[in-house]
């Protein structure tokens, strides 16, 4: 079966986990103070109008029957109507995901272009001055709160060059990479310590190997070494601590277009959650979900084919 199988497999395991994430973010709008239908006919409404919401809605049917309805809904991309907007909850995500994918793409690909350089610098440079100097920044980086830095690239940088929006999300290709520039760096700053601190243990751990020496007995040393040997054999767990960070990211996406005002499905999820519109609060928490499980999907698959030493046949 090889690595076809192993990728078979993988998808056939998270099957059962994303039934389970739907089922949780189903007893969400069940276990949440508050009448629905009272939410939609509005406050005066009589209790002969919030009867007929309940028949509309299927309120009153067994809740077997109304998780049945919504496993189907959502399998056909249905996720129900804002109770606010009363649009599709798939269509009001539609309008929002693509500044999040801007967020998210310029901001892992920040994360990548600090993270290993530093990462192979600091593995290099074990023990000496550029090595501590680098481990004092992944400290200061980690000890920032996102929606701290965000504010003092803000104060710092955004208002007094003008270089860059304080808020919202341009129209053409420039706009959109000036007002995505800040809030990118914010989640890359908080998000590269992570992975110069894997890199760098990946790395040394790699180099103090058997193989390594004995590529060295044989002259291979410098940057063929490290890029041939070293890099290829820590990439591994390089892209599993990457995936588990894209993972923070989407979550950290809630608090930087919160932040830079972006009008992204982060920013979002709290319009929602501040105004009680819980269809779309699941249809948030759903695709935040979903995004997670095919993040670490792919970079198992990702390190199963960049590493020999992990086992895909059993």
């Amino acid at each position: 079966m090889g690595r076809f199988g192993f990728v078979a497999r993988r998808l056939l395991q998270t099957i059962p986990m994303l039934f389970g994430i739907v089922l949780v973010v189903f007893l969400v709008l069940q276990i949440t103070p508050g009448d629905p239908a009272r939410q939609i006919a509005g406050l005066r409404a009589s209790e002969a109008d919030l009867e007929e919401v309940r028949q509309e809605l299927g309120l009153n049917d067994p809740i077997i029957a109304q998780y049945g309805r919504y496993v189907g809904n959502v399998l056909q991309g249905d996720l129900g109507y804002s109770y606010k907007s009363r649009k599709p909850v798939a269509d009001i995500i539609g309008d929002r995901i693509s500044v999040t994918v801007w967020l998210l793409a310029t901001g892992v690909l920040m994360t990548l272009l600090i993270s290993v350089p530093l990462g192979v610098v600091a593995a290099l440079r074990k023990d000496r001055i550029a090595d501590h100097a680098i481990r004092g920044f992944g400290l200061l980086g980690l000890s920032m709160p996102a929606f701290w830095t965000g504010v003092i690239l803000l104060l710092l940088v955004a208002l007094p060059t003008g270089w860059f929006p304080a808020g919202g999300f341009g129209d053409t290709f420039g706009e959109k990479l000036r007002a995505i520039f800040l809030p990118a760096l914010t989640l890359a700053i908080g998000s590269s310590p992570f992975i110069i601190r894997g890199l760098r243990a990946a790395m040394i751990s790699v180099m103090e190997s058997d193989y390594i020496s004995t590529a060295r007995s044989v002259g291979v040393s410098g940057g063929r070494l490290v890029r041939r040997f070293v890099l290829r054999n820590a990439a591994g767990p390089g892209v599993t601590l990457l995936a588990i960070e894209i993972g923070y990211l989407l979550f950290g996406a809630v608090v930087i277009e919160t932040t830079f005002a972006l009008p992204g499905v982060g920013q979002g999820l709290v319009i929602a959650a501040q105004g009680r519109d819980l269809p779309s609060v699941q249809g948030y928490t759903l695709l935040f979900a979903l995004v997670v499980v095919a993040v670490y999907l792919l970079s198992d698959v990702v390190t199963a084919m960049l590493d020999p030493r992990v086992e895909i046949d059993t």
